[in-house]
């Protein structure tokens, strides 16, 4: 709902801008034929002057009271140039922070005591951070957790904008992952702790991705271009009681996307983006904190096999059903390395060895690896990707 302030503010700036249009056509119109009478000599110009000063009267109280709340801190930039540098030197980082829009800038020559700081001064309704910043004689701008070239000013400008959101480095919370701190981070691993409701065997990937995304308490936002790379597969493992969030980054890695969760002043939201090998998604599954076997007992149980002949995923499969670990595949990878688990074939002489050996041993030769992995609950799960990385 529009607040009572903001509809006359509104109110008030439409009256203005008609009565800047009167006031033009109203000099046009004198100019054009005169005040004839002692009327329009006399009334006209005590309105003309009672609405302009009404309309500078009232204009800016109405705006501060409008802007209360919502105005972000202030900051001032102060920037110390180290004295070996050229004399042009406070000349160039003058004009190209003034093209990035940065304007409340002071330059000056360094003093030996100086170094990069937030100080906060205590104006209202918000603080101003006051920046120094030190230009070293790398001719690097160096600010408290960061630096930047003279060519790099478009993350100075991110800086500054994170300095006003969230307050001098030093007084934010420690990040842990995805630049969320411990709470924030332990939240979302909650929230994609959730369970998987529903059966997936079989099931359109595109119809379970949604329907997981609903259940998630965070919002989710979708990159512009991710969309339309979601495809509608046939899923072919059956992850009902997985934990959602790895279920989700496993289903999304199959189109080249990535689930990342990202936070600002206003909460988290789950991004839905392209993936690749810069992107900080969240992972399909996280390695068990105590090791394999911990996570695993049955891996170091010992029985007789003798294997001659048999497709890759029909050895796992039969692994599967003993150990009750599903196996994920890294379909990605697969695909790029030509690997057909359907026409790989396992050939293992009768021996006597773990679950662990075997699995190693008809990996390996399908060109695969494999390591157990929890998912955001702490159930276990076998991944599947290929020996050399997607990425290469």
């Amino acid at each position: 709902m529009v607040s009572s302030v903001s509809i006359s503010i509104a109110s008030l700036e439409l009256t203005r801008k008609l009565f800047v249009r009167w006031r033009e056509n109203f000099v046009f119109r004198t100019a054009k034929r005169g005040m004839k009478s002692p009327r329009d000599r006399i009334i006209w110009p005590i309105i003309f002057l009672t609405a302009s000063a009404f309309l500078t009267r009232s204009g800016p109280d109405h705006t501060a009271c409008a802007d209360q709340g919502t105005q972000q801190p202030e900051v001032e930039i102060e920037l110390a140039v180290d004295p070996r540098l050229p004399p042009l030197t406070q000349h160039e980082w003058a004009r190209e922070l003034g093209r990035m829009g940065i304007t409340r800038v002071r330059i000056r020559t360094a003093f030996p005591s100086d170094q990069p700081k937030v100080e906060v001064l205590p104006t209202s309704p918000q603080p101003t951070y006051r920046v120094i910043g030190i230009i070293n004689n790398s001719n690097e701008l160096v600010v408290p957790g960061a630096r930047f070239s003279i060519r790099q000013l478009g993350g100075f400008v991110r800086w500054i904008d994170e300095l006003r959101t969230s307050g001098p480095p030093e007084s934010r919370p420690r990040t842990v992952a995805f630049g969320l701190d411990l709470v924030r981070f332990q939240l979302v691993k909650q929230d994609l702790a959730q369970p998987v409701a529903i059966s997936t065997l079989g099931r359109n990937s595109r119809e379970i991705v949604d329907q997981l995304l609903a259940k998630l308490h965070n919002p989710v936002v979708w990159d512009e271009r991710a969309k339309s790379l979601l495809s509608s597969h046939e899923v072919n493992e059956e992850l009902k009681n997985s934990a959602s969030g790895t279920v989700l980054a496993y289903l999304l890695r199959y189109d080249g996307l990535a689930l990342v969760p990202r936070g600002d002043v206003q909460g988290v939201k789950y991004w839905i983006v392209r993936g690749g090998p810069n992107v900080a998604c969240w992972p399909v599954g996280w390695p068990p904190e105590e090791g394999e076997s911990t996570a695993v007992p049955q891996l170091l149980e010992f029985l007789t096999v003798n294997i001659q002949n048999v497709n890759i995923r029909a050895v796992l499969q039969s692994i599967e059903s003993r150990l009750g670990l599903v196996a994920l595949f890294d379909y990605p990878a697969l695909v790029r390395y030509g690997i057909d688990l359907e026409k790989t074939s396992i050939n293992i002489p009768q021996t006597k060895t773990t679950y662990s050996q075997i699995i190693k041993r008809s990996l390996f030769q399908a060109k695969l690896k494999g390591e157990v992995r929890v998912d955001d609950a702490g159930k276990p799960f076998l991944w599947i990707t290929t020996l050399r990385p997607i990425e290469d």
